[in-house]
């Protein structure tokens, strides 16, 4: 079995609501902006990397919240075990957003609409900590 660790961020702006940032994989699915950790790099210095390649978005991340998690899938007919360590950032409300070629495009999606399109549930644990770490501990 093949391990590989990855990094991201979920980026977060507030309209009338908090709204998640969302990209779209070639199969359909919605995900957070992640990649490899490089050598030479920390889990932070690769979690922007990532953002801004997958993105074009430069952000800070917020102290304080650093959520793991891990998951398995099978790629190029090897078994892969992934752990992945995710950040939180926000953005500007007109923030622009401009996906790389990895992803068929990009959405915002309130916490309720984040709930009901997310596909995997560790994604949805995620995200809802996320929500109860900014309603509870990032100012506005």
């Amino acid at each position: 079995m093949v391990h590989e660790s990855s990094a991201g961020i979920i980026l977060f702006r507030r309209m009338e609501e908090i709204q998640f940032l969302y990209l779209m994989k070639k199969d359909g699915y919605l995900d957070f902006s992640k990649g490899h950790i490089e050598r030479g790099e920390n889990k932070k210095e690769a979690a922007l990397r990532e953002t801004e390649e997958e993105t074009g978005i430069k952000c800070k991340i917020i102290a304080g919240f650093e959520e793991k998690t891990d998951y398995y899938f099978y790629f190029d007919k090897n078994n892969i075990h992934k752990d992945l360590t995710l950040f939180l950032g926000e953005v500007d409300r007109d923030v622009k957003v401009k996906t790389s070629n990895e992803h068929e495009a990009y959405v915002w999606l309130n916490y309720e609409d984040s709930m009901k399109y997310l596909k995997f549930d560790n994604q949805k644990n995620i995200i809802k900590k996320a929500y109860e770490f900014i309603n509870e501990k990032v100012p506005k």
